[in-house]
């Protein structure tokens, strides 16, 4: 399959998605949950509905597919599939409870097992109307028209969104703190699909996670959306350095317009917790926090 005809299976497969979540929306459900699903998450209706339709247009298009999600887990379909698809279908889940519209559809596809083998991806933001995709080599789009990062070199000033699960306890806020002393306007959006992808299109200057419990479910399509836009991407993950596409790899990033504006967030997380953002996992025992 070419990689272009690739990308319209994810597009196609993403607003499906986004299609079932919405109607689990309408129909009062928003705060539903259907179970847990192999992540050890709670799984809310919209996520298992929308999970169970970007797998269904996937697979009436390829016919086989390997799958990793947060609900099904790792799982193969049909006979040698070609593909990976790494799949968050409600990325931002605590916002779609709430009816905040910052929330996503991820999904990716992998010639093979990391994150480095990423060849397409998109983030569909149905309440956004913002629909980014990329495909490897090809550059990064939304909604049709090409993306690029906004060149940011220099912490002061610059826009950094920075992720605050509760997982990560007080870390986030010790470096928020040195961030903030250096000049930097902090935001914090609860969706990374959705912060990454606009930081590709220019909307944050940086984004970091560097606590050692990121998923690659949530941000495989996002990282190589930014890196065709010409952000800088550093990561490493829990299980290998290039981040391997299991529900049980964690993931360290830091993701920044230009190198410079990277070194500079790296050196305020340094100089806020003692050690180097990709070198978390070696801090805690290459075990996340939990």
């Amino acid at each position: 399959m070419e990689l272009e005809a690739l990308l319209d299976t994810l597009r196609a497969a993403a607003r499906k998605a986004a299609e079932a979540a919405l109607e689990v929306e309408a129909e009062g459900r928003r705060l539903e949950v259907v179970g847990r699903g192999e992540s050890g998450d709670t799984t809310l209706a919209a996520d298992k509905a929308a999970e169970d339709a970007a797998i269904r247009e996937i697979l009436s298009r390829l016919g086989s597919a390997r799958i990793v999600s947060e609900e099904a887990g790792e799982k193969d379909f049909g006979e040698k599939p070609r593909y990976t698809f790494v799949i968050d279908p409600v990325d931002g889940s605590r916002n779609y409870k709430r009816g905040i519209p910052l929330y996503a559809v991820s999904i990716a596809a992998a010639e093979g097992s990391t994150l480095g083998s990423v060849v397409a991806g998109v983030v569909y933001a149905p309440r956004l109307g913002a629909e980014f995709y990329a495909v490897k080599g090809r550059g990064a789009y939304l909604n049709g028209e090409p993306i690029s990062a906004s060149g940011a070199e220099r912490l002061p000033g610059s826009l950094v969104g920075l992720s605050t699960t509760p997982k990560a306890q007080f870390l986030p806020y010790l470096v928020a703190e040195e961030l903030s002393r250096r000049g930097a306007v902090l935001r914090s959006w609860g969706s990374v699909s959705v912060e990454v992808a606009f930081l590709s299109a220019g909307g944050l200057d940086a984004y970091l996670e560097a606590w050692g419990t990121m998923r690659v479910v949530d941000v495989a399509a996002a990282l190589l959306i930014a890196r065709e836009a010409g952000a800088e991407v550093r990561m490493a993950g829990k299980l290998s350095r290039d981040p391997s596409l299991k529900l049980d790899e964690r993931l360290s990033m830091v993701v920044a317009a230009t190198p410079s504006l990277a070194s500079e967030l790296e050196d305020a997380y340094r100089a806020a917790l003692g050690w180097e953002p990709l070198r978390v996992f070696e801090v805690m025992g290459a075990a996340p926090l939990r």
